[in-house]
């Protein structure tokens, strides 16, 4: 025979079970709040394509004319980012040839004009 079912559950049996709950719930979660993002300046993106063929167009003739001839030589770039990477290739080439020593880079936008007086 079963027993009959009670109406109410007793009150000491709900409390037993409303604390062991709460033991098992996790923890509230708190909200973050959202940093302000700082403000980044536009980068001028130089093309590796373009960067590749000027180096080989301007730095391979120069290396070979200082192997050769033995005398400086002046490599003009247009702006100074490009300047930079070709001193750091440069320097990079220095160590497996001493006569790469002898090319320097000139920026043609610091370059002074020299305009022939008529």
């Amino acid at each position: 025979m079963q027993q009959p079912v009670p109406a109410q559950v007793p009150f000491f049996f709900l409390r037993g079970c409303w604390a062991r709950l709460k033991e098992m719930r996790p923890p509230p979660r708190r909200r973050r709040r959202a940093k302000p993002h700082a403000v980044v300046a536009p980068t001028v993106a130089i093309d590796p394509v373009a960067l590749t063929i000027l180096a080989v167009n301007r730095l391979g003739p120069a290396t070979f004319r200082t192997v050769w001839q033995g005398t400086a030589v002046t490599v003009t770039v247009p702006d100074r980012v490009t300047g930079e990477i070709f001193r750091a290739a440069l320097a990079e080439m220095q160590r497996s040839r001493a006569t790469d020593r002898l090319i320097r880079i000139e920026i043609a936008e610091e370059r002074p004009c020299t305009a022939a007086a008529a």
